[in-house]
């Protein structure tokens, strides 16, 4: 039996939390890319999936680094909650997959993963 790891990953590690802008990024069959915000709906049945996104069409290249450095004071995710707290141009939106349609993700390593699924980096005994 084969396994989906990027379909098995996002379901075991994306739901039920909200996710940092630009720390991990879904890529789409068709090379379309996506900041994950979180995965509000997962179903194995049908193969599909509603995945929110991080709408960060409306900010400038300096709006961005503002964002950034916004981000690197937040220490709890629930702080995220409210987009427009952490910036005001700030949103999101809901994708609706198939898993197919995914092709891959990249998970930046960020500090405010949960410490119970935080990937581990390094040696272990």
């Amino acid at each position: 039996m084969a396994v989906d790891w990027v379909v098995g990953w996002l379901e075991a590690m994306c739901q039920g939390g909200l996710i940092p802008p630009f720390c991990v990024e879904l890529v789409l069959r068709d090379g379309t890319r996506h900041h994950l915000h979180s995965i509000t709906a997962f179903e194995r049945e049908t193969r599909t999936m509603c995945a929110r996104i991080w709408d960060l069409r409306a900010l400038e290249p300096k709006e961005i680094e503002e964002l950034k450095h916004r981000l690197n004071e937040i220490r709890n995710r629930t702080d995220l909650g409210d987009a427009e707290a952490v910036h005001p141009k700030l949103d999101w939106a809901n994708l609706h997959l198939h898993f197919e349609d995914v092709a891959y993700c990249v998970e930046w390593h960020d500090r405010l993963w949960p410490d119970e699924v935080r990937p581990k980096i390094g040696f272990t005994k």
